[in-house]
Formats: C-alpha cells, sequence, structure tokens
C-alpha cells in the first residue's frame, strides 16, 4: 500500500469535509474506509526488519493518526457519522479486544455505546470480528 495514495485519499477527504458544507457526503464513512485500507496494510506485515519495512509501517501507522485527527475535526451530523467515528476509536483500541467483562469500565461503557449504536443503524459493518461475540 503506497502511502503517498493514501495521504492523497486523506487530503481529498479533508478538502471536500468543510463544516459549513450544504452537500451531504459520508466523510467519516470515508474516513472509516481509508482507516481499514491502511488496518489490512499493515497486516500483512512482512515481519521483515528491513529498514524500508520499518519505514512502510511507521508511514501506515502516521495516516492512521492523520485519518483519526481528520475525523476528530469534522462533526458529526447524523447517528451514522457518529457510529463511523465510534468505529475509528473502536479500531484504533487493541485493549479492546477481549470481553466487555474484561475492559476497564469506562471503556466497556463506550464501547457498549458504540455497540448500541451500529445495533440500532443495523450496521454491523463497523465491528470487528470480536465485536460479534461481545
Amino acid at each position: 500500500m503506497n502511502v503517498t495514495c493514501l495521504n492523497q485519499e486523506i487530503e481529498s477527504i479533508q478538502a471536500h469535509a468543510a463544516p459549513l458544507t450544504a452537500e451531504r457526503t459520508d466523510h467519516h464513512q470515508q474516513l472509516f474506509a481509508v482507516f481499514k485500507k491502511i488496518e489490512n496494510a499493515l497486516a500483512q506485515n512482512t515481519n521483515s526488519d528491513a529498514p524500508e519495512e520499518t519505514k512502510r509501517i511507521e508511514g501506515l501507522i502516521e495516516a492512521q493518526t492523520v485519518v483519526i485527527r481528520t475525523a476528530a475535526t469534522l462533526p458529526a451530523r447524523t447517528a451514522k457519522d457518529l457510529m463511523y467515528k465510534l468505529a475509528l476509536w473502536r479500531w484504533d483500541a487493541p485493549d479492546l479486544d477481549k470481553p466487555v467483562q474484561d475492559m476497564h469500565r469506562a471503556d466497556a461503557i463506550a464501547y457498549s455505546a458504540f455497540r448500541d449504536l451500529a445495533d440500532m443503524l443495523s450496521d454491523n459493518s463497523t465491528l470487528k470480528d470480536i465485536d460479534h461475540s461481545n
């Protein structure tokens, strides 16, 4: 996965996501899709200690940071926007990859709210595999 292309995609979303835009575009959904692309690229880690592999991984993690910061600055205008913002939080929190009863209590309630919102919107596309058993 080319980090430059990812950064261009993120910048395009940022440019079209002005807070006062009259047209309705799913910027949060787009940002979540980019985040998942990056997550998939990170999962394909070659486990190589080569400097170019380290640089690639660092670039991908930085791109994820840009996605999260961008989403944090865009106000959610709908419940679906809010779900995608919370999905970014959830996907960026490996500490939540466990049963709810094993989570810190503050994480458990926020995680529960995220799950409730996904259920209310009948949208499980934002869930990780482990979330289906929680």
